[in-house]
């Protein structure tokens, strides 16, 4: 199964460790970026893939999940030092450190362009692992941008602050190879189920 980092980290694997629990199989997960997930399937490589990619590969069907919904944070004294009166202004965001998944992920580059902020100039810390990647941020390292199931805790108690904003939004569909098969078909109501607790509606 190809799988981005963050769904990983988030919501996939309790529907695979419940599928193990119920059917004489192992898994083997390749973690990809979510765009890059659906080339896995049409290589052949996997089975199945959890990706942002709409049409389907083909030999495969797709299925809608959910959305998944990012939004900028900051640990709050880190806000306090770079943000001065919380204010995420083009000036304060071409200073104010970043941390990037890595060199592939974007979010917060667009996020940065949609206010106007040239992307180039702030430093970037890259942390290419979900869970490291939030504690960098609840750590003070940087800001980024983070889901809700990562941050939602951290902002209720106040260690990080929202820095507005319109929040990201990514789409993640469920391809698999369209075959009869009982394995895959229990898998998938697994995997959509777990999806539709954690993700926004379709």
């Amino acid at each position: 199964i190809a799988v981005n980092a963050d769904s990983l980290a988030t919501w996939l694997l309790p529907a695979l460790v419940e599928l193990t629990t119920t059917h004489p199989v192992v898994v083997d997960l390749r973690r990809a970026d979510e765009d890059d997930t659906a080339d896995l399937l049409a290589e052949g490589a996997v089975l199945a893939a959890v990706t942002t990619r709409r049409a389907p590969v083909s030999g495969c069907r797709s299925l809608p999940l959910g959305t998944m919904v990012y939004e900028a944070v900051a640990e709050r004294t880190f806000a306090e030092r770079w943000f001065a009166g919380g204010a995420a202004t083009r000036e304060t965001l071409e200073r104010a450190p970043v941390v990037d998944f890595d060199r592939r992920d974007d979010l917060q580059t667009r996020w940065l362009e949609e206010h106007g902020a040239d992307p180039a100039r702030p430093p970037r810390h890259y942390v290419p692992a979900s869970v490291e990647f939030a504690r960098a941020i609840t750590s003070g390292m940087g800001w980024g941008l983070l889901p809700r199931s990562q941050s939602g805790d951290a902002l209720a108690d106040g260690r990080l602050v929202a820095l507005g904003g319109a929040p990201a939004r990514v789409p993640l569909y469920w391809q698999h190879w369209n075959l009869r098969s009982p394995l895959v078909d229990a898998l998938t109501a697994r995997v959509r189920a777990a999806a539709s607790v954690a993700l926004d509606s379709p």
